[in-house]
């Protein structure tokens, strides 16, 4: 099948995903994420969670070929270690399987997780309030904040991979956040 970069791709993928985002933003304050130590080890649960499922597909789609320090950018190891840091060593809601994605796939879920690196410096922040660190309990946001400079090149990479349909790229960024969404959901009481 015939691949093609189009221009603008993190703009659409941006447009297409801009809903979701802002409910999953509302569902942070909903649900007071950042408020207590408590609800913050339900936030990481939740987040463990999403990127446990997330990071198990790239991994399965092979990204490493597309993004060689893959190892060093994906986020479930220091995930685990901050949870381990609340006195949770055992975590029920690790996906430990990814589903087989093609690149148009990829390439929209990377945008979600590389983007939510972004946000990682406000959210360090609030866990600082709560008595966390780079080296305790908010490793992921530190590497996540500290990873800003990797956006640029990630973005040229987004714009520049050739894939074969724009629209599964945007569905699949789409179903990245509902990934999220239900998993905060789920964790935080909402959903049975």
């Amino acid at each position: 099948m015939l691949q093609r970069v189009s221009p603008g791709r993190r703009w659409r993928l941006k447009s297409a995903t801009e809903p979701h985002h802002h409910r999953l933003d509302a569902l942070n304050n909903q649900f007071a994420m950042f408020a207590s130590v408590s609800s913050y080890r339900h936030y990481l649960a939740a987040t463990l969670a999403s990127r446990s499922q997330l990071e198990a597909m790239l991994a399965a789609a092979q990204i490493d070929a597309l993004v060689p320090n893959w190892n060093r950018i994906q986020i479930v190891p220091r995930l685990l270690e901050d949870l381990s840091d609340l006195g949770d060593d055992d975590p029920a809601w690790v996906e430990t399987t990814g589903t087989v994605i093609d690149s148009s796939a990829v390439i929209g879920t990377l945008y979600v997780l590389e983007g939510s690196g972004l946000g990682a410096a406000i959210l360090l922040k609030r866990a600082i309030k709560l008595g966390m660190s780079a080296t305790f309990g908010a490793r992921h946001l530190a590497q996540q904040a500290a990873n800003l400079s990797s956006w640029r090149e990630m973005l040229h990479l987004i714009e520049t991979t050739p894939i074969d349909d724009e629209d599964r790229c945007e569905r699949a960024a789409i179903a990245a956040f509902d990934v999220f969404e239900t998993n905060y959901r789920k964790v935080f009481g909402n959903v049975p």
